[in-house]
């Protein structure tokens, strides 16, 4: 196992602890749909009336909720212990999409606001963990650097051969030097991308790009 390897499977294990209240998030919710379906065919099961809704309507409902459920799982053990994979053509509009409603529960509790600016897809040939990692990490240094609130915007664009995107926040002090930052700046290199930080009176802006292929 090399360096990078290490720090990747270094980095992963503090975004699993520290995203652990968002993982424990997308189990209840698949959860709550599996219950709501059972409880109404258990209710239909007893009731003496005829049924508002078809017994097959409800049975897909539950079926729904389980597969949705099984996604979920899928979803969390892909963050958690990824399976070593080649690099793909990933789309990092959808990815830092998903990340950003993953984190909703977080940032609802800091007060902060997000909003989304993409031109396109920001096609990406690179690992998909190595690049959900880097989301990630931008992600929650941004969250936990406004605990009381504040507006974050994340967009990009495709231009020529070089995707760029951007994390920019509000927030009121200068971006640490802190593990989750070197190892995000370490693992963009390693991606042949370059990665800026600029600080302002108004905040702090991330700028990343990553060659296409």
């Amino acid at each position: 196992m090399n360096d990078t390897s290490l720090l990747e499977d270094a980095l992963r294990t503090y975004l699993n602890r520290r995203c652990r209240r968002a993982y424990a998030h997308d189990l209840r919710n698949g959860m709550q749909g599996i219950f709501g379906g059972i409880d109404a065919l258990t209710r239909a099961a007893r009731s003496t009336k005829p049924l508002t809704i078809p017994l097959d309507q409800l049975t897909q409902f539950v079926q729904q909720a389980i597969s949705n459920h099984e996604r979920g799982l899928e979803r969390l053990l892909e963050c958690m212990a990824p399976e070593r994979q080649p690099p793909a053509v990933v789309p990092l509009r959808e990815m830092l999409t998903e990340q950003a409603h993953f984190m909703t529960n977080d940032t609802a509790r800091h007060g902060i606001r997000v909003r989304l600016d993409f031109n396109d897809d920001l096609k990406v040939f690179a690992a998909r963990a190595r690049l959900q990692l880097i989301g990630l990490g931008l992600l929650t240094e941004s969250i936990d650097a406004m605990p009381s609130g504040g507006e974050l915007r994340i967009g990009g664009r495709t231009i020529g051969d070089r995707v760029h995107f951007e994390f920019i926040d509000s927030r009121t002090s200068p971006r640490p030097t802190s593990f989750v930052n070197e190892a995000v700046d370490r693992l963009v290199h390693e991606l042949s991308g370059q990665i800026e930080h600029l600080q302002s009176a108004t905040g702090c802006e991330v700028r990343v790009n990553l060659p296409t292929g």
